[in-house]
Order: C-alpha cells, then sequence, then structure tokens
C-alpha cells in the first residue's frame, strides 16, 4: 500500500479519507496507520457532516474544500463497500471498488489464501458484480490497481 501512496503522491495526486468511523475511532486507526506509513492529506468522518456520512457525499465535499479541488471530475473514490461506491456516485466522482481484503469480501487474509484459485475467482467475480451493479467504474484486485485507473481515468 504504501508504495502505492507514494507513487500517486510523486505523481502530485493528494489523498483525502473518508469512513463511517467516528472521530474517537479513526485517532486510533491514524495513529496505527501513520506508525505503518500512511497517513492522507485530510481524512473526514461523519462527525464531519452532521454525522452524515456515507452514502451521502458530504465527506467527498469535505476532502474537495480541505484539499481545494475545484471539480468533481478530478476526484476518485477508493473503497471496498457498496457504501463506498454510493458515496462516489451520490457526489459524482469517479468510483472504484476493491475486491481483496474488503469489507465486500467478507473473508479474512487467511480464508482468503486458503481458497482455491477457483473459489478466489468466483468469490472475487461476486464481490466486483455487486460493485458493478451498485454503479463503480472500476474494479481492482487490490490497491495497486489504482495506478492503472489513474492512469486510465481524466483525472
Amino acid at each position: 500500500m504504501c508504495e502505492t501512496v507514494a507513487a500517486l503522491r510523486a505523481a502530485g495526486i493528494r489523498i483525502g479519507s473518508t469512513t463511517g468511523y467516528t472521530d474517537e475511532m479513526m485517532a486510533i486507526v491514524a495513529r496505527e496507520a501513520k506508525k505503518a506509513g500512511y497517513e492522507p492529506d485530510c481524512m473526514f468522518t461523519p462527525d464531519s457532516t452532521g454525522h452524515m456520512g456515507r452514502p451521502y457525499p458530504y465527506m467527498i465535499f469535505c476532502n474537495m474544500e480541505a484539499l481545494q479541488v475545484t471539480s468533481v471530475a478530478a476526484v476518485m473514490k477508493v473503497g471496498d463497500t457498496i457504501s463506498d461506491i454510493l458515496e462516489a456516485k451520490n457526489a459524482g466522482v469517479t468510483a472504484v471498488g476493491i475486491v481483496e481484503g474488503s469489507s465486500e469480501l467478507g473473508v479474512s487474509r487467511a480464508e482468503w489464501e486458503a481458497l482455491s484459485g477457483t473459489a478466489r475467482e468466483a468469490l472475487a467475480r461476486e464481490v466486483e458484480k455487486r460493485y458493478r451493479d451498485a454503479g463503480a467504474d472500476y474494479v481492482i484486485a487490490d490497491i495497486r490497481g489504482v495506478l492503472e485507473c489513474v492512469a486510465d481515468s481524466t483525472l
């Protein structure tokens, strides 16, 4: 993940975060993520938007304001839930769903790795279908796929 974030930053892309967690919960998560080498440029929780989190678009708009992004056409929302995809669609931004390690996949890393290749493919196809049905513009296996999405998009 950190390599992908470094590549995005090297390309001049800033990173904002939205979550269903509260500010109190994110204080813990953000501290641990920073220790692991990840820190977004800004982050908003439903606490920032009158408790109107996903699928409402307001946390994305808060990120846009904080990052001084003037157009939704320049924003890509990457997430691991249907709520993330709906948040993106409601904000009018590019929606990207991540399969592996996602909440939507619903299995632990150990469970995923224990599956046969055929079982993994079938489960990944199910998740992709749910993301596509929700309106995802892209579906990627893991965070590394974001770089291809950025290269392919008009951002």
